[in-house]
């Protein structure tokens, strides 16, 4: 009888290590897989901001941006009269 307790006990403690041991593993991965996803979008906003040179915008708040005449950005524009388009 005493050697089953004593069995009893041994495989209660590896047990109860064995699970101890898989709880800190799955936390780990967890975390680091939380910690992944923050880090990914953390660089995608900071390789969206790259795409643009400091002092790109500078003149977006300034209120003499918005006396200037409108041009396109590409220089895509063609100057064509205006005209009047039938509608049927």
């Amino acid at each position: 009888m005493p050697r089953l307790i004593g069995a009893t006990i041994v495989a209660g403690v590896f047990a109860l290590v064995i699970a101890t041991v898989f709880k800190l593993l799955l936390g780990l991965t967890v975390i680091a897989a939380a910690v992944a996803m923050i880090a990914r979008s953390f660089g995608k906003s900071r390789e969206q901001l790259a795409q643009y040179p400091q002092g790109a915008m500078a003149d977006f708040g300034n209120g003499s941006a918005w006396n200037r005449t409108i041009q396109p950005v590409g220089g895509y524009s063609t100057s064509r009269g205006t005209s009047i388009v039938p509608i049927d």
